[in-house]
């Protein structure tokens, strides 16, 4: 099943990683810095009835703001995306405040992390996509 996943991360060769492995998979890929370049902006009141991504990879330490900030935002914004096919990325979890995270409900991954991970996460987020298509 294909997705749309937007993955923002400051760091280039990270987020082209990613990007091209995920569309050898098959999925639609967006890549973005910073929050502020992602369609999906913070502090912006969401109009949508459903979401308009499947799966977001968001870093933890970007330009501007954390990722857990951006996250909580979006959902405070009215977000119809399933926090749980959030997946937050650092290189330092012990930064990361995880009672937050775990109550926002989205998951949480140390950096480096393999594509193995990341392919069992998105397999994650398919079977969710399909138990809420079959509704």
């Amino acid at each position: 099943m294909k997705l749309k996943i937007f993955i923002i991360d400051d760091e280039e060769s990270l987020r082209d990683t990613f990007r091209w492995h995920l569309q050898g998979m098959g999925h639609e890929v967006f890549t973005f810095a910073a929050p502020v370049e992602c369609d999906v902006q913070a502090y912006c009141l969401c109009q949508q009835s459903r979401p308009c991504v499947d799966a977001l990879l968001i870093d933890y330490n970007l330009p501007g703001m954390n990722g857990l900030d951006f996250i909580e935002n979006q959902i405070k914004q009215g977000c119809k995306g399933d926090p749980r096919n959030i997946l937050l990325m650092s290189g330092d979890t012990t930064r990361i405040d995880m009672k937050k995270a775990v109550a926002l409900g989205c998951s949480v991954e140390q950096k480096p992390f393999s594509l193995e991970t990341l392919e069992r996460w998105i397999s994650e987020v398919q079977s969710r996509k399909k138990e809420n298509q079959s509704l």
